[in-house]
């Protein structure tokens, strides 16, 4: 008992080894916190998924399907059902009305269940329910008959929420909804119909979440090589969609900020274990050269010094779990609200990735260091000489840095942002190396050739030219650690400003479509007449598909991504305009502009990746089976957060003006205005799309998650401060030596003064210009191509950080001041 007692007093409670257990224990709280909660919600997302589309699997056709897929289905002892959706008019008495009607079979839906106003159990024959939109728009009620086709329908319920009705065009216009088997009666359906045919798939309800994961994929397989085998075109299986598209995706934003967060403080605990761990190899450096002169072997004092490096490692690891997990808790109290269904408990996961990430951290940067402390020579170490690292320091490092990224990135799930990480500090920390030597010489060696120098200066001169070394490591350890929160500081202050602030209260709410020409004319003449924001958009819409590339024809068997093969088998909302849309920016080539040549076409960025197409190419559009050959002049990057109108491609008004089109406008409406109501009422065929309520779910949920991804930006905060004080003690040693061995020379006070005073101001002005600047670009290229938003280049960062840097460095020089005044010179030099 009293050995491990001694043991604990003499290594484990060391200074420096408490500092490298608080650097970890954040590291471990917040990658935990980042771990626990997208796991859960992962979990959550994934099993309740089927619920959002219906089924557990759709198979999608712009035909009649293949009766093969039902027949297999049921073979395979899997429930069915279908669904038919097309647009058509719905009249009653006098008015008419786009909708989106959807035919179901009796056995629909085969997961979750329509909320309806009151209740009914099923559609029996004859029989409509219908949505609210519609039933406000035509004033009608239960009871009531409208027509659709030849037949007509009796309306016997609301429907309130319809989980998979998905976000196409089509989907916006009011949902009426009647059975599979009435349809045929209303003569809708004929040739060149443009209907969606669904078959949809689940298991029986016995059967466990694994189990059924595994009989879906299994058809799912079977399905994929019959299509192939068939060659059946316009057959897709449809990927689960979230019922709730916007808040995934604004939760995987977040999950990306959240991720970002957790990396930034992973990488600064590191820079801290590292700097932890070097203080306390050469705090030890005598004592090992001693116990090597009395036989012990680099083995046994490797391990002797891992022991109390690894037991402050568990603990660190296990209190920052608990953190993390209490963090996580808290983050979901935040946007629990936004997923609708039970959040499932964690797995155990989190916890296995925050043992083999600190552990990774514990030994892979502290490893060269201790392996270091075994390696020198006891003359050199007894000497006090200067001795050069060995390859293995230097193999050591590389080794640990490679397992750490391989780590983040399967944490992160996401190589681009964990690369960029990992090499924006390790680059960064390599220029400021170079920089502070090459600095250093060069400012060494001028403050030494100046003839009437202020006294100390020319110490500090003499020190920065012959001792290079010690100047670097100062600078070096103080500019890695500003820059860590130096790039908190700007990501927090103006990245997540413009993240919250992405969609302007003055965005359009309101969409007008299937506007015809004659009629655009008095539409936008009651829009001006009316109380509604004055810069609203107006753009034709023609539809037509993408056949050649370079007069090359196309299908999607020319493709091997999903994405891209949707893309040319759906067609494309076109539209032209002479000038630039709001909200558009060229990012390559020539806006065309009044251009004579009408041939020209610009693309949208995405659009142009996901299919290969490059600045140039030769594209042929089918419209109503007119091919418009054009060409390739300009790539446009669109704002998607604007709500604004936007369109893959947009050619000249001379080349498309004639094309069958109807027209689309986009505008802001205030609360409780009746305006689209009117235009409604005086425009029967136009549809009115109200995404206020949609908007509003967004700015609530970037409110709630701004706050979620501030409260982990406190924990790298609270690293970066950690690593900076430790940076800041780390060559406290070294100059408290220097202040005695002057003192011993009959240097006073006033003279010390003067030099920590050149140095302190010298050290913090380069530290701060290096640090300053790296993380000025780093956040620039970090925020444009990974988080996807604009930011202007931080030139504050600069002066920022030399303000740090200089308090930082005058902090340092109080707690010198105090320990040279207050302790004895020979003390301080016996503790050497």
């Amino acid at each position: 008992m009293n050995q491990w007692l001694t043991f604990l007093k003499r290594y484990t409670l060391s200074s420096e080894l408490i500092w490298l257990g608080l650097a970890l224990w954040i590291s471990i709280a917040s990658l935990s916190s980042v771990t626990f909660l997208m796991d859960r919600l992962d979990q959550t997302f994934e099993k309740n998924a089927h619920e959002l589309i219906a089924a557990d699997l759709l198979v999608r056709g712009d035909q009649v399907l293949d009766p093969a897929f039902e027949t297999k289905a049921k073979q395979e002892g899997l429930r069915t059902a279908k669904t038919i959706i097309f647009p058509t008019m719905a009249r009653f008495q006098s008015q008419s009305k786009l909708v989106a009607l959807k035919a179901v079979s009796d056995e629909y839906p085969l997961r979750g269940q329509l909320t309806l106003k009151f209740g009914s159990k099923g559609l029996s024959a004859q029989e409509i329910w219908i949505d609210e939109q519609l039933a406000k728009q035509l004033d009608l009620s239960i009871g009531q008959r409208i027509e659709l086709g030849s037949s007509e329908f009796k309306i016997t319920d609301i429907i309130l929420k319809e989980m998979d009705r998905g976000a196409a065009f089509i989907n916006f216009s009011p949902r009426v909804m009647i059975r599979e088997a009435d349809l045929a009666k209303t003569e809708l359906l004929g040739l060149g119909s443009r209907a969606t045919y669904r078959l949809l798939l689940a298991s029986q309800d016995s059967l466990d979440f694994r189990s059924t994961q595994k009989q879906i994929s299994q058809f799912q397989e079977w399905t994929k090589d019959y299509i192939l085998q068939k060659g059946l075109r316009g057959v897709k299986i449809e990927e689960l969609e979230n019922g709730q598209p916007v808040a995934r995706k604004t939760i995987q934003q977040a999950n990306k900020m959240m991720s970002l967060a957790a990396l930034f403080t992973a990488m600064i605990a590191a820079v801290g274990i590292a700097l932890s761990t070097h203080r306390y190899s050469q705090k030890h450096i005598t004592s090992v050269s001693i116990w090597r002169c009395f036989g012990a072997s680099r083995k046994q004092i490797l391990v002797s010094h891992l022991k109390p490096l690894l037991l402050i490692g568990f603990v660190a690891t296990l209190i920052g779990i608990g953190t993390g997990y209490l963090t996580h808790q808290l983050l979901l109290h935040w946007i629990g609200s936004l997923v609708t269904q039970d959040i499932l408990p964690p797995s155990i996961l989190p916890v296995i990735w925050a043992f083999l990430v600190a552990f990774t951290l514990l030994l892979g940067f502290s490893g060269p260091s201790l392996l270091e402390l075994t390696m020198i020579s006891p003359v050199t170490a007894l000497r006090q000489l200067e001795y050069k690292k060995s390859k293995w320091f230097f193999i050591s490092i590389v080794a640990s840095l490679l397992t750490y990224a391989v780590l983040l990135i399967a944490i992160s799930r996401n190589i681009y942002l964990s690369l960029t990480v990992l090499t924006s500090f390790v680059l960064g920390a390599l220029v400021v190396v170079m920089f502070a030597w090459a600095i250093s010489k060069w400012l060494g060696k001028l403050i030494t050739g100046l003839t009437n120098a202020p006294l100390g200066l020319k110490f500090i001169g003499q020190r920065m030219f012959g001792g290079t070394q010690f100047t670097v490591v100062q600078i070096t350890s103080l500019s890695i650690a500003m820059l860590a929160l130096l790039l908190l500081t700007v990501i927090r202050t103006d990245v997540l400003s413009t993240w919250q602030s992405s969609i302007s209260p003055d965005a359009p709410n309101r969409f007008l479509l299937n506007i015809a020409p004659e009629q655009k004319l008095e539409v936008n003449k009651l829009l001006e007449e009316s109380p509604v924001k004055k810069n609203w958009d107006v753009y034709p819409m023609i539809r037509g598909r993408l056949v050649k590339v370079n007069q090359t024809a196309l299908s999607s068997e020319s493709f091997v991504d999903e994405n891209a093969k949707r893309l040319i088998d759906r067609e494309f909302n076109l539209s032209y305009t002479q000038n630039l849309p709001v909200k558009n920016s060229v990012i390559a080539g020539k806006w065309f502009g009044d251009a004579k040549d009408a041939r020209e076409v610009s693309m949208e960025a995405g659009i142009m990746k996901s299919l290969g197409l490059k600045l140039g190419d030769q594209i042929t559009f089918d419209v109503a089976g007119v091919a418009y050959d054009v060409k390739i002049t300009s790539i446009r990057k669109l704002d998607w957060n604007s709500m604004r109108v936007n369109f893959f491609a947009i050619m000249p008004p001379t080349l498309l003006k004639e094309a069958p089109q109807t027209w689309i406008m986009a505008y802001h409406q205030s609360p409780n205005s009746p305006v689209d109501d009117r235009i409604i009422e005086q425009f029967p065929n136009v549809s009115a799309i109200n995404v206020e309520q949609t908007i509003g779910q967004v700015n609530q949920m970037l409110g709630k998650l701004f706050y979620a991804v501030q409260a982990l930006f406190i924990f790298a905060l609270l690293a970066g401060l950690i690593v900076l004080f430790i940076s800041v003690l780390g060559v406290q040693t070294k100059r408290l030596r220097e202040a005695a061995i002057l003192k011993t020379y009959g240097a006073d006070q006033n003279y010390l003064n003067r030099v920590w005073f050149f140095e302190f101001i010298t050290v913090g002005i380069l530290a701060g210009i290096l640090s300053g600047n790296i993380a000025g670009v780093s956040a620039w290229v970090l925020v444009k191509n990974f988080l996807e938003t604009d930011m202007d280049y931080p030139f504050w960062l600069i002066g920022m950080a030399i303000v740090l840097g200089v308090v930082c460095s005058f902090v340092s020089g109080l707690y010198l001041k105090y320990k040279i005044s207050n302790v004895s010179t020979v003390k301080i030099l016996q503790s050497f």
